[in-house]
């Protein structure tokens, strides 16, 4: 739907707002079962055990953030969410229904998927600065140039895919 809409000319803002309305007027169970039928996990286990490792490293940061005040936590939350999308029903909906974690991601969903500014800037820094990282140290290790180039194409295409492809919390 989201593909066809957007060649007919919608705006992601526009299938935001609307994906917005729709799960406004649902009960929390109701959005929990709208945002898992829309995930469908790997059928390959080896990808599937890659995605769970990694979004449970992003609940991991996120459980920093409800401790740590300035520590984005949803941003990590939908990182992780997407994960278990990708990997695991049962953990994707331990997610979303999770007392510490659920309300919001909810919250989330119900703005219709889309981030505020703040969390957008937070990403894409960090993004910039594993990325600079990254840089530095292939170049001590001696790389010619091909790793660093590589490294700052994904990281110049991860900046503009938060920054510009995701929609902001108006």
């Amino acid at each position: 739907m989201t593909g066809r809409a957007l060649s007919q000319g919608t705006s992601r803002r526009q299938l935001s707002s609307r994906l917005a309305e729709t799960y406004a007027s649902l009960e929390d169970e109701e959005v929990v079962m709208a945002v898992l039928a829309e995930h469908k996990p790997s059928a390959n286990p080896v990808i599937r055990s890659v995605w769970i490792a990694i979004g449970s490293i992003f609940v991991f940061f996120a459980g920093i953030g409800v401790f740590l005040p300035g520590w984005p936590t949803t941003s990590w939350l939908v990182a992780a969410a997407y994960c278990y999308g990708r990997s695991s029903q049962r953990l994707f909906r331990w997610l979303l229904t999770n007392r510490l974690f659920g309300s919001s991601l909810l919250v989330y969903y119900r703005s219709g998927r889309a981030l505020p500014l703040h969390s957008k800037i937070v990403i894409c820094g960090f993004i910039a600065l594993v990325s600079l990282f990254s840089i530095w140290y292939i170049t001590i290790l001696g790389d010619p140039g091909f790793g660093q180039t590589t490294i700052a194409l994904i990281a110049a295409i991860g900046v503009w895919w938060v920054g510009w492809r995701v929609p902001t919390v108006a």
